[in-house]
């Protein structure tokens, strides 16, 4: 896969540590220096993402489906606050221990639910919205990306960054020393066998 090769990717691996990407910057700094045909270009991720009609159509999309998700949880709630309330009101009605202790587990059976609607709906690691979001936005990831990549041929640049994250969002096959550095890793643990 080339370094260019998907908008989708380097937007879900943006480099976090301030530290990488500022070495990243140094590095092709000091490469500018010594190539004066160097050319290096930037895009604000964050400008392109709020001036698209497409992202803002997404953003409505996903308003959308959250309310709904979030009134059908709100109605969870209602009947787990409905059933408390009674169960407080009829507790000490409730002489008999095998009726109380099943109006104990039905509302724990509720709480139950209410938690596990919320991870599967909203829960950073795989919650249907987060999904949604991936799905409704990788076609215009992959709009962005095309844009990029034709603009950094088209105009022959080395590399485009994004200044929002640092991440490097298209470069020039040729700059892609991937191949060479597994090549150096498989020599390096053939010498050490050796």
């Amino acid at each position: 896969m080339g370094m260019g090769s998907s908008f989708n990717f380097w937007w879900k691996c943006k480099l976090k540590n301030k530290e990488v990407k500022m070495n990243i910057i140094y590095i092709i700094i000091i490469g500018t220096l010594f190539s004066a045909d160097m050319k290096i270009g930037y895009i604000d991720s964050n400008r392109i993402m709020n001036e698209l009609d497409e992202v803002r159509e997404v953003k409505v999309e996903l308003e959308k489906e959250q309310r709904k998700m979030e009134v059908e949880m709100q109605g969870m709630i209602s009947k787990r606050d409905s059933l408390v309330q009674a169960y407080e009101l009829q507790k000490i009605l409730l002489v008999d221990e095998n009726k109380r202790m099943e109006k104990e587990k039905e509302i724990v059976l509720l709480e139950q639910d209410i938690e596990r609607f919320q991870m599967e709906k909203f829960g950073p690691n795989g919650g249907e919205i987060y999904k949604l979001q991936n799905q409704l936005l990788a076609p215009v990831l992959a709009k962005i990306d095309a844009a990029i990549q034709k603009i950094g041929k088209e105009r022959g640049y080395n590399y485009i960054m994004d200044a929002v994250s640092g991440a490097l969002v298209y470069a020039i096959e040729s700059h892609d020393l991937t191949d060479d550095v597994i090549q150096e890793l498989r020599e390096s643990v053939i010498e050490q066998n050796d």
